[in-house]
């Protein structure tokens, strides 16, 4: 149910001679049974003039169209677009005497498409919206959907967020606009690809964006893992794609965070570009994919920190897994390159995508312990209690770090690493 505060001010926007209706999000979100976020209003009957009334209560944002932001909702007059140029912009609005039904016309998916009276919560669904939810099937509206590319990535983020297939006709319809996703903005791809590994199931995000064609062209990375074989003997899931997509869903079930997600969505960028004739080996695709990873984080404004965490866990990942057979001396320069002296933040994001990468073999390997990245960070803890001080009257920089190097591997050893 709508809170008082916001039945309020759709009395206000009545009194002033509008029609208000709850869309979008909200009415999908009740249906669904899960709690609503977003509180989006549309008004039908009324005009700039009229809805300026509200200029007082909160703000007007947007130039070519405006949205009065009170509160925490979002009020706007009922609009219809017509494509005016290229990309997720090239739109020109049209408000005067829209219909409610003109205005859910021109939204992407059947189930965002319905609108709710908020006194009588009755709800007005002309597209199917509330089918679709109950067959857990992704729609476009109609043809609308095909003129703002950014459309195809969200759907297939809803598609993860709420598990749900696409159609035929989303396929389709979405093929169309492929052409267009080039102009897109790296920071656009990436605010969906950063919600998207933050749902239950990722890997439904990537395999909807490969049905609709989309894939290659915004994450051409991640789809160039397609065919890569792997040895069976140690990856019997199949192809680095389909491990990839694994280890993500392993990673959401360990409850990563957004940096520890990225670092797994990356870790084996370097298979792809690996030499074809040791296939199905993927020799040195650790130093490979590292700067396949900064390529990525530079084109779509990846933060630095999910940067930092992806380029550590793809060159270090397989030395986690075999960190029990490093020598202390090794074991002592990875700890360091995992930052263990400044604290164990990196290092646990590191560890944790790489246990998410063992668990990512399949059903055989879903559920599987891992040892070594607890051994990883317990190493950490005693690589901390060995004190530059301890060597400063060395005062010879290179003669201090020889010998901190030598009495952090002595107390690994003598700690039982």
């Amino acid at each position: 149910m709508l809170r008082q505060r916001h039945l309020d001010l759709c009395q206000r926007i009545i009194d002033l001679g509008g029609q208000p209706f709850v869309v979008g999000g909200y009415v999908r979100d009740m249906l669904l049974g899960r709690q609503p976020k977003d509180v989006d209003v549309v008004v039908v009957g009324a005009n700039d003039a009229v809805m300026s009334m509200l200029d007082h209560e909160g703000n007007m944002v947007g130039k070519d169209f405006p949205v009065w932001v009170v509160g925490d909702v979002e009020v706007a007059l009922a609009r219809t677009e017509r494509k005016a140029g290229e990309g997720h912009t090239g739109f020109v609005c049209v408000t005067g005497g829209v219909t409610l039904e003109e205005d859910l016309m021109r939204r992407d998916l059947c189930i965002n498409a319905m609108a709710m009276d908020p006194f009588t919560d009755k709800v007005f669904d002309p597209f199917g919206g509330a089918r679709d939810l109950k067959e857990r099937t992704l729609r476009p509206v109609s043809h609308h959907f095909s003129e703002d590319p950014l459309r195809v990535l969200r759907a297939a983020r809803f598609a993860a967020q709420l598990d749900m297939r696409i159609t035929p006709d989303l396929v389709f319809v979405a093929q169309s606009v492929l052409p267009e996703l080039i102009t897109l903005p790296g920071e656009r791809v990436w605010g969906e690809l950063e919600k998207a590994l933050r749902t239950p199931k990722p890997s439904l995000f990537f395999d909807a964006l490969h049905k609709m064609g989309a894939l290659e062209i915004v994450l051409p990375e991640v789809d160039a893992l397609q065919g890569r074989t792997q040895p069976e003997k140690y990856h019997p899931e199949g192809d680095a794609y389909v491990h990839t997509l694994e280890v993500l869903d392993r990673a959401a079930e360990l409850g990563s965070d957004d940096e520890t997600m990225f670092a797994a969505l990356t870790h084996d960028l370097g298979k792809a570009v690996t030499d074809d004739d040791n296939l199905p080996h993927h020799y040195n695709h650790e130093a490979l994919g590292v700067p396949l990873v900064h390529a990525m984080c530079d084109r779509l404004h990846v933060p630095n920190s999910h940067r930092r965490v992806a380029a550590v866990t793809a060159k270090e990942h397989l030395n986690v897994h075999r960190f029990d057979d490093l020598k202390p001396t090794k074991k002592v320069r990875l700890l360091m390159r995992l930052g263990a002296v400044q604290g164990d933040q990196l290092a646990r994001r590191v560890v944790l995508a790489s246990k998410a990468d063992a668990r990512g073999r399949g059903p055989l390997y879903c559920d599987s312990a891992y040892e070594q990245g607890d051994r990883v960070l317990l190493a950490a803890a005693v690589l901390r209690t060995v004190k530059g001080h301890e060597f400063a009257h060395l005062k010879d920089g290179n003669k201090i770090a020889q010998n901190m190097e030598r009495a952090r591997a002595k107390a690994l050893k003598q700690a039982g690493f």
